[in-house]
């Protein structure tokens, strides 16, 4: 199956950590309020310098005051952030000239160039904050060799400062980056947690989750397998585009297969490029959920998966490790390349959003337990107010047909009118029967219809034909909901044409089934436009539509459409 290709008109979404920057302004504010925090502290140090070199320090303080200033102003004000990463390059070479310029008299300013690597690796990463950390020590220690008076026999003063710096840089920037992404999988989590309602049902939850993680990932395609007990699996897939359907049929059952091969608790990430854009290269790792351990264990079942999907770049998540079918998460990027801490990020935060799923799943069989329950009591309630009422009225007309002698005028709408209840009887039997135990087997509709074809022929004289365009093996509650739609248009083509006759088509398609209902009209004198609003609303209801479409050649057609899943 093709990955999705790019909109053109989509505005291409930026990853890792400047996204991160650019998403965050209330951390930019954070950051430009230390700055104005380390010209404080710098100010105050240059207070205890020697008199000769007080007035050149604090002239320079002055200077790295006015430019934090002015970041904070920047940024408290909003209009226009500044996103670049000089600035904390801009910070350490402020910070390396107030060293210079203190000497040996204060060492304070070698530790506030931590401050700048803090800064960027929180705004751009661990690699960013590495750079300017390696930057800041090779500069401090240049400095101190030029100041110390021994060039050929270094003192163990010149080198402690940068050897600090080199271990205490790359620390800083690792728990900066720890917590960037401990914020984010918290930010994440919290804002899909409040978007998605468990008594939406299960559909809804992962839309609101599939098209969120999608969105935050950069992802172009995104599936989501759902198993939960007692019920089959479902799957749902979207695209950048936020286009979200769940997936049946032939493609449901190949996918659903290729995802069950991945081993339960194990995250996989695959990436296929080629070197010198022709020779291809692919790369698959995997790591357990809980240890974190590496693993190969995925390799072959995630290879497999990219192939079908034509991947370049693949995330598979266990959204929960329930065997012996897990819940599964798979996004796929053509223009991110997703690594290890992406699929780190991502297992954390399904970890906190399978519990929504499970609820939504376990409220839905609760409402259809219920609702089951509710048919049964419905059921015995039309038991005893409507089919006994009805074999009264059969046994009355079987009595009447009795009396009428053959020579009676009479006597052939009688048993008519006699086999009309028998059909009706049978009917409502056949209704309670599967309001009390929910039977009525996949082929529920056609037979109804079949039935309402005839009844309409007998009482009102409309000859009205069925067709059915491939086999229709459908279940009784979505049969339940089509019937009325039909019945209703048969009965406004009477009630409100001249037509004589109907024709019902039933067709089953991929994802969807739809009944044409069709008329014919004058076509030199072809009906309003009209839009059927109970019809609609019942199609609604069940995610369906209706369109109307009036046909210069003398038919009208009300087509019904309503998906497989509702």
């Amino acid at each position: 199956m093709p990955r999705s290709q790019s909109d053109s008109n989509t505005p291409v979404r930026k990853n890792g950590a400047t996204a991160r920057a650019d998403n965050s302004p209330e951390l930019r504010r954070v950051l430009a309020n230390i700055r104005v925090l380390i010209a404080i502290v710098a100010a105050t140090e240059a207070v205890s310098l020697s008199a000769s070199t007080r007035p050149t320090m604090m002239l320079a303080v002055l200077g790295y005051a006015a430019w934090a200033g002015w970041l904070c102003w920047v940024e408290l004000e909003g209009s226009r952030s500044i996103r670049s990463p000089l600035t904390s390059w801009i910070d350490a070479v402020w910070i390396l000239l107030f060293a210079g310029l203190a000497g040996t008299q204060s060492t304070i300013y070698t530790l506030l160039l931590l401050f700048p690597v803090l800064f960027s690796a929180l705004s751009f990463g661990f690699l960013s904050g590495l750079a300017v950390s390696l930057f800041s020590a090779s500069a401090i220690a240049v400095e101190l060799m030029l100041r110390d008076q021994h060039l050929s026999k270094p003192s163990i003063e010149v080198l402690l400062q940068p050897l600090s710096l080199l271990i205490l840089g790359p620390l800083v920037a690792g728990l900066a980056q720890a917590g960037i992404q401990m914020n984010e999988q918290i930010t994440v989590a919290d804002r899909l947690l409040g978007l998605a309602d468990p008594r939406q049902g299960v559909k809804r939850v992962a839309a609101t989750l599939l098209q969120g993680l999608a969105h935050h990932f950069s992802a172009d395609f995104g599936l989501l397998q759902i198993s939960l007990p007692g019920s089959d699996a479902r799957l749902f897939r979207t695209d950048r585009n936020g286009n979200f359907v769940e997936v049946t049929g032939e493609l449901r059952a190949t996918l659903v297969e290729t995802l069950d091969r991945l081993p339960p608790g194990i995250a996989s990430v695959h990436h296929r490029s080629h070197v010198f854009g022709r020779f291809p290269l692919r790369y698959t790792t995997g790591f357990d959920i809980v240890t974190k351990a590496a693993t190969a264990a995925a390799r072959a079942a995630t290879e497999e998966l990219a192939e079908l999907l034509d991947a370049r770049s693949l995330l598979a998540i266990p959204a929960c490790r329930r065997r012996p079918r897990p819940c599964c998460l798979v996004l796929e990027s053509g223009e991110r390349r997703y690594r290890s801490r992406d699929a780190e990020l991502l297992g954390a935060i399904m970890d906190q959003l399978t519990p929504v799923m499970e609820n939504a799943g376990l409220l839905e069989r609760l409402a259809d337990e219920a609702m089951a329950t509710e048919r049964a009591r419905i059921g015995r309630d039309l038991h005893d107010t409507a089919i006994q009422p009805y074999l009264g009225l059969k046994y009355g007309i079987e009595a009447l047909a009795r009396k009428a002698a053959a020579d009676n005028p009479l006597r052939n709408d009688i048993h008519a009118l006699q086999e009309i209840a028998v059909d009706e009887l049978h009917r409502l039997r056949e209704l309670v029967s599967g309001m009390r135990d929910g039977s009525g087997g996949e082929d529920a509709l056609l037979p109804a219809l079949q039935r309402q074809a005839k009844r309409f022929r007998e009482l009102f004289g409309m000859d009205v034909s069925v067709q059915c365009e491939g086999e229709i093996a459908m279940r009784r509650k979505l049969a339940a909901s089509i019937f009325p739609m039909v019945s209703e248009a048969l009965t406004n083509i009477r009630r409100h044409t001249a037509a004589t006759h109907a024709e019902i088509h039933v067709r089953n398609h991929d994802d969807t089934y739809v009944v044409d209902i069709r008329n014919p009209h004058d076509a030199n004198a072809p009906p309003p436009q009209f839009v059927p609003r109970s019809i609609v609303e019942r199609a609604e209801s069940v995610n369906g539509c209706v369109v109307v479409d009036i046909r210069p050649e003398g038919f009208t057609d009300l087509i019904i459409t309503i998906p497989k899943t509702a």
